[in-house]
């Protein structure tokens, strides 16, 4: 902003100029044709005694050309002067009405943070008795004077987006709100340059009442959330108990819980409920970590063994009661995919989890498994092409997870293998291990492709299951689910917390599994092709059921027994995977290794590592999930975690009983699992940094998680 009295002076010499040239023109016109005259007269055409009267003449000329254009330069310069001196003053008398009259509080501060003036409200606010201050910016507002120069030469408030790891952005920006007086007021800047010096005309504006509106707007929001009894049904087979006694008091619990914050709870279907609260009860749920779930885990059955959980899904989204009741259907799914027993919000952009600390127990499932391969086989049909894709370093549940969803797709399809394939790593030595039993057969010789060939093959219509993975960055091609629009998927694994940038056609995720063999292997005896099964595919089934399990010692419930009945009647044979779990020389001093490196950590914790100095082989990464495996034998361990350095990244296998949940532990640190089986991949990081980020995770659960 100029000073005008600048603007003024500016503007004579702007007005004066023109006649000034043209005064000079006038006179050089003149001394010009002088000059002629003198010329002509040595050639006789002038006489001499003329000349000094045409100068004269000349001089008169310009005299009286100049002073008039000078005295019309004059007139108008007093106009103008006259308006100057009306507009000062108009702007004394405007700069006096904000000061002093106009309701407007207002500070001019100095670039080095210096209040130099304030205006007559401001000064009633701050109860100064001069509007000329010369106090610190600080002494009344906790807006820094960096913010408000930055404003001022923006225009508005620099803006500070960043992405979190899901990519998600984030909207950093500093607020340009300040507290005085018990009232809260929003800063507006401009910049005003008076005598070459930056000064900062700032404008606090009252927002106290817009700020409690939009308050209690927010606090106010209607939020819903679904919530349904984990498992009831399942433990009541087991246990001496009445079911409706039991669902009885879960209901009380749930009635009385959401009494006590003013929420609607309605039974809407045989143990599942709605619930439709506000905002502001449910950020007193977060900030209590959902006590209900803890309330509804001390209802136990029969000999006060089994606890009952509920799991619950929340939408907490912007728009209509429909947008929000689809949101709360999605956290639910999410829920109920990651083991039950905790509370999925959904706020739009992500899904956090609550809870998951039981090791919930997994039901029978048949009908679900018959619906979940009839709507898959129907899937198949309607694509234009299947591809099928398990993880990276595929292990033997990913691969023959896949060749049985292969023997499905070829079932539904008519027994067309054309438009059918398997994306995987085939350099891999799981892979060659499982196509050397394949080899023969002539469905499967083009079967297996890479993500690169994966990407050549994809139309508008293609189908793309996932299977044993949900985590869409750990799949063997990334890129194929940003091209393939219909995708499904099938895993054994709890979902991680990732918004998907696709919506899945069909998810059928069951972490109670004990591997994703097993649940093909059940959608294929539940499906009319159960006789179609080759005994080569069922041996690989049977390979990854076996890996999964450790040999049928871990995670082996009924229906996986079942799933190996099935297997075993469509002619698997062990001598034929056998050679699958043999170990080298080289495999045994690695695990020799890894097992003099281990240390106990409080007392329930073990560790070990190995450091390479060379990039990780498979037999390495398999070293170490067998190292942590095997620290689980060791008498008062409850979880253990091998930690395998290679290549600028470690990579952590967790393992645990039924009091440690590894699957919360590993993901704070980006990775996820099972309750019991779980693990991450720490990138650009040394063994000691993931040590300390590891032992740190492991701290906070056990200060506030363990055993509540």
């Amino acid at each position: 902003m100029q000073n005008p009295q600048k603007q003024k002076k500016s503007m004579f010499r702007t007005d004066l100029r023109p006649a000034l040239v043209a005064c000079a023109v006038i006179g050089l016109v003149l001394i010009g044709l002088l000059a002629i005259l003198t010329g002509l007269e040595r050639f006789d055409l002038v006489r001499g005694e003329e000349v000094p009267y045409y100068a004269l003449t000349f001089l008169g000329l310009y005299v009286f050309s100049t002073g008039i254009l000078l005295a019309a330069y004059l007139v108008r310069y007093r106009k103008i002067s006259a308006a100057n001196d009306a507009a000062d003053l108009m702007s004394t008398e405007v700069s006096d009405l904000f000061r002093y009259v106009v309701d407007l509080p207002y500070a001019i501060i100095s670039a080095e943070g210096t209040v130099k003036i304030v205006s007559g409200s401001l000064q009633e606010i701050l109860q100064y008795r001069s509007p000329i201050c010369n106090v610190p910016l600080s002494s009344f507002c906790t807006v820094s004077i960096r913010d408000i120069v930055d404003y001022a030469q923006n225009g508005g408030p620099v803006k500070d987006i960043t992405v979190n790891s899901d990519g998600v952005p984030i909207d950093n920006t500093k607020p340009m709100i300040t507290e005085i007086e018990g009232r809260r007021y929003n800063l507006e800047c401009y910049i005003l340059r008076s005598r070459g010096t930056d000064y900062y005309f700032v404008i606090f504006r009252d927002v106290t009442e817009i700020l409690a509106l939009q308050k209690k707007k927010y606090e106010e929001d209607p939020v819903v959330a679904y919530i349904v009894i984990d498992s009831l049904q399942e433990l009541a087979q087991y246990v001496r108990v009445s079911y409706r006694t039991a669902v009885s008091e879960i209901e009380t619990i749930l009635k009385e819980w959401a009494a006590g914050f003013g929420g609607m709870l309605r039974e809407y279907e045989r143990e599942k409920y709605v619930l439709v609260f506000s905002r502001q009860a449910l950020d007193e749920c977060i900030a209590n970590k959902f006590r209900i779930l803890e309330m509804v885990r001390n209802v136990k059955l029969g000999d006060n063994s089994y606890p009952v959980t509920i799991s619950m899904g929340v939408g907490a989204v912007e728009g209509s009661f429909e947008d929000k009741e689809r949101a709360a259907s999605d956290a639910l799914d999410i829920a109920l995919q990651k083991g039950g027993d905790q509370v999925a919000v959904n706020d739009g952009e992500t899904i956090t989890p609550y809870g998951g600390r039981v090791n919930t127990m997994a039901g029978s499932t048949t009908i679900t498994s018959r619906i979940n391969s009839m709507h898959l086989c129907e899937l198949m049909r309607e694509a234009g092409n299947v591809l099928i894709m398990g993880h990276r370093a595929p292990d033997y549940d990913s691969i023959g997870s896949c060749v049985g969803l292969a023997r499905l797709a070829i079932c539904a399809r008519g027994g067309d293998t054309s438009r059918i394939r398997i994306v995987v790593n085939r350099d891999h030595v799981n892979f060659r291990n499982c196509y050397d039993v394949l080899a023969h057969l002539p469905e499967y010789r083009s079967m297996f492709i890479s993500g690169d060939t994966g990407l050549d093959a994809v139309r508008s219509d293609t189908l793309l299951i996932m299977s044993d993975v949900s985590n869409v960055y750990n799949t063997e091609a990334p890129k194929l689910l940003k091209v393939v629009e219909n995708v499904v998927i099938i895993d054994h694994h709890r979902r991680p917390d990732q918004m998907y940038d696709f919506k899945p056609l069909m998810t059928y995720i069951r972490p109670g599994v004990a591997a994703a063999s097993e649940l093909v292997s059940e959608m294929l005896e539940l499906s009319p092709y159960r006789d179609a099964v080759l005994k080569e595919e069922a041996s690989l089934m049977l390979a990854g059921l076996m890996l999964d399990t450790k040999n049928f010692t871990q995670g082996a419930e009924m229906q996986t027994f079942s799933a190996v009945r099935y297997l075993y009647e469509r002619g698997a044979n062990t001598n034929m995977i056998r050679s699958f779990f043999s170990e080298s020389l080289s495999t045994l001093f690695t695990a020799s290794d890894i097992d003099s490196r281990t240390r106990t950590y409080r007392d329930k914790i073990a560790l070990t590592w190995l450091s390479v100095d060379h990039p990780a082989t498979e037999e390495d990464n398999i070293a170490v999930a067998k190292a942590a495996d095997k620290l689980m034998t060791i008498a008062g361990i409850e979880a253990s975690f091998a930690l395998l350095h290679a290549d600028n990244t470690v990579t952590i296998s967790a393992r645990s009983g039924d009091k440690i949940n590894v699957q919360l532990i590993m993901q704070r640190l980006g990775g996820g699992g099972h309750f019991d089986q779980a693990g991450t991949r720490l990138t650009h990081t040394s063994l000691e940094s993931a040590s300390t980020q590891l032992k740190t995770v492991i701290d906070d659960y056990l200060d506030h998680e363990y055993g509540k």
